[in-house]
């Protein structure tokens, strides 16, 4: 069919135009072609792609094996956008084939890929203005979590937007050359300990410095959409504000108590051991 062609190379040139992008930012030696399926049933999509939902999902890859799936246009929804699927999958198996999957946390490969895909680039801040708002941000130990898992649609589509907007904040905060940088330094060490020794930042102060970027997000989104409700928003912003400076408070309290217990030589038990398994006289047991 005609149809079938003009897709066919459509998907080519896509291909042909992502390989040459990517290869600068992932340099890889396994040149294996890539085999990418377009499939023209629900049916089909969901049998081929491992019983993933295809309202859901628009494509799958499988890295490994250098395969990726994606729907037929004709069986998106209005909007849907067929080059960035491909392109989206395509960063994964580079992902895979650099040697990166396996030291680098989900959500930092899928918002790469959406990243590099130009996926929501302009509808990021509006959608996470409307997650911060309805307090749904996902906490970062649940992340990778519920994209394994997918709970609930608009849980999983949730977390694909702020493991976007958080590539994005890392890249603002890093730079592009430090940025990048530190995505190869993954390749020889975890993703943590390059986001600390490449980077200059620990977890911790990442996730926190994200989470205090998140007021500016919601504030523009709100006044982009110039809805009725924006100066709810605002109003919101000003509470998220209000109790981000008042744990910073308690914080702070908290770090002066144990420095002031330190000083007048009160020790604490540590919270690890009362929650360490197995338990030392445990461990004794077993040894006899």
């Amino acid at each position: 069919m005609d149809t079938d062609k003009a897709e066919a190379e459509k998907v080519q040139k896509v291909v042909d135009s992502s390989w040459i992008e990517l290869t600068q930012y992932f340099p890889i030696s396994n040149n294996d072609p890539v085999q990418i399926w377009i499939v023209r049933t629900q049916e089909d999509f969901s049998k081929m792609a491992s019983g993933r939902s295809s309202f859901l999902y628009g494509g799958i890859a499988r890295p490994g094996s250098g395969i990726i799936v994606v729907k037929s246009p004709r069986l998106r929804r209005w909007g849907e956008d067929f080059v960035g699927t491909i392109r989206h999958e395509l960063v994964h198996v580079f992902i895979n084939r650099t040697g990166l999957e396996e030291r680098i946390p989900l959500w930092f490969n899928e918002g790469l890929a959406m990243f590099l895909a130009n996926e929501y680039h302009w509808s990021a801040g509006i959608r996470m203005s409307h997650i911060v708002l309805t307090n749904r941000l996902i906490d970062y130990k649940n992340l990778d979590r519920e994209l394994m898992l997918t709970t609930s649609p608009d849980t999983t589509s949730s977390a694909y937007i702020q493991s976007l907007s958080m590539v994005q904040y890392l890249h603002r905060k890093l730079g592009e050359e430090k940025f990048w940088n530190m995505i190869r330094g993954c390749r020889d060490k975890r993703f943590v300990q390059s986001l600390k020794e490449i980077g200059g930042l620990s977890l911790d102060e990442f996730w926190h410095g994200y989470r205090r970027s998140l007021w500016l997000v919601t504030l523009l989104g709100a006044l982009a959409t110039g809805s009725i409700f924006t100066p709810i928003a605002i109003l919101a912003i000003f509470v998220f504000l209000w109790i981000w400076r008042r744990n910073r408070q308690k914080m702070k309290e908290w770090e002066e108590e144990e420095e002031e217990d330190e000083r007048l030589g009160i020790r604490k038990v540590p919270w690890e051991h009362l929650t360490q398994e197995p338990y030392d006289w445990e461990m004794k047991d077993d040894d006899d």
